[in-house]
């Protein structure tokens, strides 16, 4: 119930105005490099190297950018036809191991994909044509979890389905999306290189990359019908470290680009919706399971807080929205 007035305003976002509707060149057949950045993955780079060699659309070669890897992650990929180049000492981050690998690259596209993240066989494919006006600097698509077993693979799918198809669709509307996807996208090269690679100074490389496209005027593009399967938390302790990772990476992005958001004042609408929504979930999560533990529910608190924290988010809202009219003024 949290989540009605959040879902309301994405849908007004999205119908509000003209419908942007785009065309991509069909005649578009850049040559494509797969990028896939990896440490001590040798349980999962083979399922995923199959998968990018199953693509229906032409890749030219695939590079394995072995990190320092203590285990047999680079014999694997090696047996597998793949091109491993060796990082000279663990960088100990995403972003260094990307930049690392995307000096090997010589194609017009290059696709990242994450060591533990299967393609659907069409997904290059998909994303390919998004990037065909020469003004868009990538394309992420839809996002599924490998295994869908427990109650933490289910509230990931839940958030995918809830935030790609709702949320997503309206900052892709706005072009103000607020990160292409790390896990699988698909890159313009040239552009890629003229703005210095991937940020090394962010945690959240993928939308560090993303808002910086924004600021100098390029595209990110979101692709539904290319599918990528990543192997995502299955418990609490990995729950936690990722989502905690992810927002620690867009509050740094926030720190980072301060002084740049009046700038694009849409991309700061949906910063600080989040913003002020990212803020509010603990605190009536906390309040839920205490609620829980002290039995308070008997006594009506519950409806209380469940009220409490509609209120909330509809103030969260409009607040945003009151902001980004007199940031629109402004510019």
């Amino acid at each position: 119930m949290r989540k009605i007035s959040g879902f309301i305003l994405s849908l007004l976002l999205f119908s509000i105005g003209k419908e942007r509707k785009e065309k991509p060149s069909s005649t578009y057949k850049p040559s494509v490099t797969v990028l896939i950045p990896a440490f001590n993955e040798e349980a999962v780079i083979t399922a995923t190297i199959r998968s990018v060699q199953a693509q229906t659309y032409p890749v030219e070669e695939i590079i394995v950018v072995d990190d320092c890897s203590l285990d047999r992650t680079a014999q694997i990929a090696a047996s597998l036809v793949t091109k491993v180049v060796r990082t000279h000492c663990n960088t100990g981050t995403k972003s260094r191991a990307l930049n690392f690998g995307t000096s090997f690259v010589h194609t017009e596209v290059v696709v990242n994909v994450d060591a533990d993240t299967v393609l659907d066989p069409k997904a290059i494919e998909y994303l390919i044509p998004a990037l065909s006006d020469g003004k868009t600097l990538c394309a992420s698509g839809f996002v599924i979890p490998q295994r869908i077993k427990n109650f933490w693979e289910m509230a990931r799918l839940v958030q995918y389905l809830y935030y790609l198809r709702i949320h997503k669709s309206a900052q892709v509307h706005w072009q103000s999306s607020l990160v292409a996807s790390g896990c699988f996208s698909a890159l313009n090269t040239a552009i890629l290189k003229e703005l210095g690679g991937f940020p090394e100074g962010n945690m959240a490389e993928d939308m560090a990359l993303t808002w910086k496209a924004h600021l100098v005027g390029k595209k990110v593009k979101f692709v539904p019908q290319a599918v990528c399967y990543p192997k995502d938390p299955s418990n609490w302790k990995q729950y936690r470290s990722q989502v905690t990772r992810w927002y620690r990476g867009f509050l740094q992005c926030i720190a980072d680009n301060r002084t740049h958001l009046a700038k694009k004042p849409r991309l700061a609408f949906f910063v600080l919706w989040y913003l002020l929504s990212g803020i509010s979930q603990p605190l009536f999560l906390g309040a839920f399971a205490y609620m829980l533990v002290s039995r308070l529910w008997l006594k009506g608190e519950l409806a209380l807080v469940l009220s409490g924290a509609i209120t909330f988010e509809i103030c969260v809202v409009f607040a945003t929205a009151f902001f980004w009219r007199h940031s629109v003024q402004a510019a």
